[in-house]
């Protein structure tokens, strides 16, 4: 018998491989292997791990040379620039998104983020032009051309709250490609997932925590060709810019920023989407945290719903949120 790869694991149901990657533990599962075919099981391996390495190129923004941070580099001279085609995908994506959530979802927020998460205090002039190199109508847009061009420069692009799902559901595009339908991509708790683990099963079992005790369930399910994700500020807190009191440069609050305060959201909350793919769920789950910040969730929702054209319209949402410490959460439950 061939040993698997590194990272591989099998069992008579099913095999796995586990790959650190975008800031998360990328675990794939698939069924349709068995364990005669240890090599095949290998070569798929060694294909997810090639695939996720890709698109960690092309949209991390911790790397220096990712694709991603290249083009911006490039667009801070004002002039129309051609990101590479699996680049534009992303950024197409995103623009569906920021206008899908009326602003709430904004993948230009990245010279924000990374003085937000930066070891060192950043200085009030640091704040302010990172605040100025922000806002997605700073980004011009030739669409048959497939250009963009940037109204000002220092535009970052942060892909955190739409990334991991894009490539999450790269990788099960990539499975599908390989002939593996049933298969569970898990990073972090965002998923894509296929065809049910076993003929007698109702799909993979999935868990939704409680946002005020994250080891216990909201609710437990079984989902099949479905992506799903959390967005939430249980375990990420990160600095946000000086306000009027010198004593708050050090407080914290959710790493999700709200692009109209240039802040992060304030208060406990949990919003979890299941809906046709990852990357839809990864920005819908944002959106949907935003809006309950800024209170207009159920209207965004409902408004949604009446005027938005070419949105992923089959969706169940879950939102939680503590209003006061120690009284029950809040739910709002949305289908």
């Amino acid at each position: 018998m061939i040993d698997p790869p590194s990272g591989l694991t099998n069992t008579p149901e099913a095999f796995s491989i586990t790959i650190p990657a975008m800031g998360a533990t990328i675990d794939v599962r698939w069924v349709g292997v068995d364990s005669s075919e240890l090599s095949q099981a290998s070569e798929i391996g060694k294909a997810i791990e090639t695939k996720i390495d890709h698109w960690t190129e092309v949209m991390s923004d911790y790397q220096q040379d990712s694709q991603v941070n290249r083009f911006c580099r490039q667009a801070d001279d004002g002039q129309w620039h051609a990101p590479s085609a699996d680049l534009w995908r992303v950024l197409e994506c995103s623009d569906h998104w920021n206008r899908w959530s009326l602003g709430a979802f904004d993948a230009s927020l990245g010279a924000l983020t990374r003085l937000r998460r930066s070891k060192n205090q950043p200085s009030d002039i640091q704040w302010q032009q990172a605040r100025l190199s922000c806002g997605w109508e700073n980004i011009e847009w030739d669409r048959q051309g497939r250009q963009i061009r940037f109204k000002r420069p220092g535009i970052r692009f942060d892909f955190g709250a739409i990334g991991k799902g894009f490539a999450i559901d790269q990788t099960a595009t990539q499975l599908k490609e390989l002939g593996i339908q049933s298969y569970c991509v898990n990073a972090s708790g965002n998923m894509a997932l296929g065809a049910s683990p076993t003929p007698t099963a109702a799909g993979w079992p999935v868990e939704i925590g409680l946002v005020d005790s994250p080891d216990r369930s909201l609710r437990s399910l079984r989902l099949a060709h479905c992506g799903i994700a959390t967005s939430g500020d249980l375990h990420q807190k990160l600095r946000d810019r000086p306000q009027s009191n010198p004593a708050e440069t050090s407080v914290k609050s959710s790493h999700i920023l709200d692009p109209q305060k240039q802040l992060g959201v304030v208060g406990s909350q949990m919003a979890t989407v299941i809906t046709d793919n990852a990357a839809n769920a990864d920005a819908f789950a944002t959106a949907c945290c935003v809006h309950l910040a800024r209170g207009t969730l159920n209207n965004w929702l409902s408004g949604l719903e009446k005027g938005q054209t070419n949105y992923p319209s089959d969706f169940e949402i879950w939102v939680q949120s503590v209003q006061v410490p120690g009284q029950p959460p809040t739910l709002i439950h949305w289908s």
